[in-house]
């Protein structure tokens, strides 16, 4: 069973990933509707999916150290998943 969760633990962890990396490219492309990058901007948008990348990267390690401190190994896989599940839910109305 506990494989089970981690194994849906980590698919919402990708899809929180690819919806993040989504969003951030159609504000990009929205930014410049001609095409054209203006000075510095490809610099300024890799640093932002750069800061991005590791703040989610620390919001997934911090929601797996806090699962396992209030659930243990039984109940941390379903507290994880209502984490993950509630900002999935948070990015996909914020598109």
């Amino acid at each position: 069973m506990a494989e089970k969760w981690a194994n849906e633990e980590d698919e919402i962890e990708e899809g929180i990933v690819r919806i993040t990396r989504c969003q951030l490219r159609r504000i990009i492309r929205e930014m410049n509707p001609d095409g054209t990058i203006s000075a510095g901007e490809d610099e300024a948008r890799h640093d932002l999916l750069a800061t991005a990348e590791i703040q989610i990267d620390e919001l997934i390690q911090y929601v797996r150290d806090e699962a396992d401190r209030i659930g243990g190994g039984f109940r941390s896989p379903g507290i994880r998943r209502e984490v993950f599940m509630l900002l999935a839910e948070k990015i996909h109305k914020a598109r």
